[in-house]
């Protein structure tokens, strides 16, 4: 029996990730890609003035 992957879900969206999820759209596949996003700044993100 032969399956066919239609769709992936990639889990972070840095360096690696996204390229991994482009080269799977670049494909033909239907991509999710995820990543974390911080609810809050860090204290040290707060004090060098990042938003």
């Amino acid at each position: 029996m032969t399956r066919t992957i239609k769709s992936a879900a990639v889990i972070g969206a840095g360096t690696m990730g996204a390229a991994i999820a482009a080269l799977l759209a670049n494909v033909g596949l239907s991509v999710l890609l995820l990543d974390v996003v911080p609810q809050q700044l860090t204290p040290e993100e707060e004090s060098g003035g990042l938003t």
